[in-house]
């Protein structure tokens, strides 16, 4: 009986060593890091320990230390992405990575005196894992059952990705500050190696030519300046009063209508979908399918504004995943609902308030607000303001009480605007351009549909509001007589107000892509032509590229689909 308590005690220790080897090159990088790009979350912890307590229990020691091997130098590349690039490593840098193997290697070696630290905050941590195990191996429960279970460990991520419910937009499976760096580097590694290989050796895709965009500097804005841009959530201007809306769920923003600093108008979104919608709007993505946008992030507007020396803050009430396929370096402040949990469970969308009030006042700033409130469930999003329960939600039937907490949410959203407003007024010195968008729509019983996540026109539609205070005027009366009417021309538009001019020499005059609830096109796209008074020509619903294509056609394209309005 004391062998058995005595092996389990071990067994569990051990388990714990490995766990920990598995964090600590995380955690320890950090210390080097400018910006931390990764966190602890205690779930990890667990996992990390089972695995390590399988590992352990396997019979051979050489198999144990060759799986710790492999995954200390999967890190490694990690950790040199993180020091070279300061992004994650992406399934399109492995790909790059493994074509260009003697370029990669040969400036790995001419700047090694640089990066010194990234082979020992891995190197070191796995090494003395190795040792403590081979020194106590004989002292756990060893079973070959238990191999199954380490197999089952290294193949959950592909497994996860192949059979997720989001599968097609394998976006969301790429690195996020929220995941511990050894998660980011195997969902990496198993969507190259079993999503993307597959798809260009056995065929099932045709691979787009897109230009490079053409990225002019005009000018270097001069301080102070403060450009903010205001992304809300499932927000759809068919339920403001501020477009005609028949219930009076947005006051404050009716009475900015008649302030000439401020301008409203209606658009497209990129994507029907909030995690394929960002990564196109943030990186000026035109097409869908156009893949240079995430792997170049020349576009990016957060390195745009870094590099003319503002200052870039991410403020958001949801989580980290929203950026994914977003290059994270050029963000000097990020906090989330997974860094900050208690303040937005405590607070909703108005945490966003307290930490706008932390920005210093003064020089320049770029500022992205990501709501949340207007998302279902929509009624639990603002409980804990009575003030905004104006219509009726109990004891009616579904249509009524989703419409009900819908508008109450918009309510919510349109005092959460006025509160912003007058912040940033106040506070800020200099010129203030407010930009205010959604990432989508929203459909509320339209066609018999409700959210958004299908491929219609109802959730693309999202307005497009903007404020500004002194500077250069030019950007108000472009909004009245050309205003942006896509994500897209909004992001040139902020772009300009960085001091950037960004031509694409595959832009399509009057043409709008809608992208579907997928990245990078893989749950089809929608493709129309918009004339000057605004109304929808020649639309086409384009199926998912990245189906069984015949012969050699690029697009398979279908009638309009019963989601569209017609």
């Amino acid at each position: 009986m004391k062998t058995v308590l005595r092996k389990s005690a071990v067994q569990i220790l051990l388990g714990l060593v490995v766990a920990l080897t598995l964090f600590l090159p995380g955690l320890l990088f950090n210390l080097f890091a400018e910006t931390p790009l990764t966190w602890f979350e205690l779930k990890y912890l667990w996992m990390f320990w089972a695995f390590g307590i399988v590992l352990c229990a396997c019979p051979s020691f050489r198999l144990s230390a060759t799986v710790l091997t492999g995954l200390a130098v999967l890190e490694l590349t990690q950790f040199a992405s993180l020091a070279f690039t300061h992004e994650y490593i992406t399934p399109f840098s492995i790909g790059l990575m493994l074509i260009e193997y003697l370029d990669v290697a040969e400036s790995t070696v001419a700047n090694s005196v640089h990066f010194l630290h990234v082979p020992l905050v891995v190197l070191l941590p796995y090494l003395l894992c190795l040792e403590i195990l081979r020194r106590t191996w004989s002292f756990s429960f060893k079973s070959r059952w238990f191999l199954i279970f380490v197999i089952a460990f290294l193949a959950f991520p592909l497994v996860r990705i192949k059979t997720h419910t989001d599968r097609d937009d394998f976006v969301n499976f790429f690195p996020t500050a929220r995941n511990p760096t050894l998660v980011n580097t195997l969902n990496s590694y198993s969507l190259y190696f079993g999503v993307l290989l597959p798809e260009s050796l056995f065929g099932g895709t045709v691979k787009h030519q897109f230009p490079e965009y053409e990225i002019r500097e005009t000018d270097i804005p001069p301080s102070p300046l403060t450009v903010v841009l205001v992304m809300g959530e499932s927000l759809t201007p068919n339920h403001m009063s501020l477009y005609g809306y028949g219930r009076k769920t947005t006051p404050f923003l009716e009475e900015m209508a008649g302030d000439p600093d401020f301008v409203h108008r209606k658009g497209y979104a990129a994507a029907n979908a909030t995690r394929a919608a960002l990564p196109m709007f943030y990186t000026l993505q035109y097409h869908p399918l156009d893949e240079n946008r995430l792997r170049r992030q020349d576009s990016n507007l957060f390195l745009l504004a870094k590099q003319h020396g503002f200052r870039t803050w991410y403020l958001s009430a949801q989580n980290s995943n929203c950026l994914n396929g977003v290059n994270l370096d050029s963000i000097d402040v990020m906090i989330t609902a997974d860094t900050e949990p208690e303040l937005f469970e405590r607070e909703k969308d108005e945490g966003l308030l307290q930490l706008v009030r932390k920005v210093p006042a003064g020089g320049k700033n770029f500022i992205v607000v990501h709501q949340r409130n207007v998302h279902l469930p929509y009624q639990a999003n603002i409980e804990h303001r009575p003030a905004f329960h104006r219509f009726p939600t109990e004891d009616l039937p579904f249509e009524e009480s989703t419409i009900n907490a819908y508008d109450n949410a918009v309510l919510y959203a349109d005092d959460l605007y006025r509160q912003l407003l007058r912040e940033l007024r106040e506070k800020t010195e200099g010129p203030l351009y407010v930009v205010m968008t959604s990432d989508h729509g929203e459909n509320l019983g339209e066609n018999g549909h409700w959210g958004h996540d299908r491929l219609d026109l109802v959730s693309a539609v999202v307005p497009i509001m903007f404020y500004a205070r002194g500077g250069d005027g030019r950007y108000l009366r472009e909004m009245r007589e050309h205003p942006p009417g896509t994500h897209y021309q909004l992001g040139k538009m902020i772009a300009r107000m960085l001091g950037y001019d960004i031509r694409n020499p595959a832009e399509e005059d009057g043409i709008v892509y809608v992208n579907g609830v997928a990245s990078l096109g893989r749950s089809g796209y929608m493709r129309f032509r918009v004339t000057d008074d605004g109304e929808r020509r020649d639309l086409r619903v384009i199926q998912s590229p990245f189906a069984a294509v015949e012969g050699d056609k690029s697009e398979k394209e279908s009638g309009t689909s019963q989601s569209i309005p017609r």
